[in-house]
């Protein structure tokens, strides 16, 4: 059913969500409304398993490479070196990037910790990556790894440093630039981000979390060109990531207004990931900022309420129920 134009419904200021639930910074509302042709009974229900949107592909090897020189070097789809910016949701790499050659019980706790990670155990990540950082206090991918999980709570500044830590034992570790750009993100140093986005992908051209990253910088700038280059490529990267669609759907959503374009990436998003509160979040914002039947995105809302009860996600939680609020007044005045 064609689904007509109306005021854009401005978003609660509350943290960006991808999938796992991170912290984002604060950054102008979008003010396109979209405009879409949404079917009569939702979205496709096959939904087959897939990797979590907060998650990306982690490379089979780091090449070597000597240190950061900060300088803004330029890669990838852009041509130019202006590397805009503004406030983006962190995506940690949720995965190691390859088991570390150790002979000690670090590599156990190590594999224990992205297993937490991945079960939404934040803090229970971060104690088994410092006790991995106890055991082998030179081992970068430990001190990467519990950057992750300090990031996933919130904590940016202790994260940062853990990232610092990591570059700075192993220079030429692709990972810990991609998480300490999607960290600078979330603290607004832009410039910060860029280079090392920019560095992840000189380090490993296939760094999904950099080339989103370096999308959201210049979408958020209102260079959309370029912004879909870097989404386009993300997707091309690692077409099974719903981290990559999810992105590129809410950059169809926020800065082109594109409903249809933005739904297709949304319901692509849900496929690979099922299991993650955020991607139905965003989705049913889509349908209430296109003034869809209020019942698709009560349906998609009652579904992130409840996929986020385990693990307890309470600003996801938080979030539907305002927009939950909204839906129930705006169907109590017949709109």
């Amino acid at each position: 059913m064609q689904i007509y134009r109306r005021t854009y419904l401005v978003p609660l200021a509350l943290p960006g969500l991808i999938a796992l639930l991170i912290v984002a910074c604060s950054g102008p509302t979008p003010t396109v409304t979209p405009t879409l042709v949404a079917p009569d009974t939702g979205v496709d229900a096959n939904a087959p398993t897939g990797e979590s949107p907060a998650s990306d592909a982690a490379p089979d090897a780091v090449p070597d490479a000597p240190a950061e020189s900060g300088a803004d070097s330029q890669v990838g789809p852009p041509t130019d070196n202006n590397s805009p910016g503004s406030s983006s949701t962190p995506t940690p790499t949720t995965e190691p990037e390859e088991t570390p050659v150790s002979e000690t019980e670090s590599v156990g706790f190590y594999i224990r910790g992205f297993n937490s990670i991945g079960r939404g155990e934040y803090i229970e990540a971060e104690r088994t990556f410092t006790t991995v950082i106890e055991l082998e206090p030179r081992f970068a991918r430990g001190w990467d790894g519990r950057g992750q999980a300090l990031m996933l709570q919130g904590k940016l500044e202790e994260a940062m440093l853990d990232f610092d830590r990591a570059i700075e034992l192993k220079p030429n570790l692709a990972e810990a630039y991609t998480n300490r750009a999607l960290t600078r993100v979330a603290l607004n140093d832009i410039d910060g981000a860029s280079r090392d986005a920019k560095r992840a992908i000189e380090l490993d051209e296939e760094s999904v979390g950099a080339q989103l990253v370096l999308g959201r910088i210049y979408a958020l700038n209102g260079n959309a060109v370029r912004a879909l280059e870097w989404f386009d490529l993300a997707i091309a990267t690692n077409s099974e990531d719903g981290a990559t669609w999810w992105w590129r759907g809410r950059f169809y959503r926020d800065v082109l207004g594109e409903g249809d374009l933005a739904l297709n990436d949304f319901n692509q998003a849900i496929e690979l990931a099922p299991t993650q509160a955020a991607l139905y979040v965003d989705r049913a914002l889509l349908y209430m900022q296109a003034n869809a039947s209020s019942e698709l995105a009560r349906a998609d809302l009652e579904e992130a309420i409840s996929l986020a009860q385990d693990p307890k996600l309470p600003t996801i939680i938080e979030r539907v129920e305002n927009l939950l609020e909204i839906l129930d007044e705006r169907d109590s005045q017949g709109g």
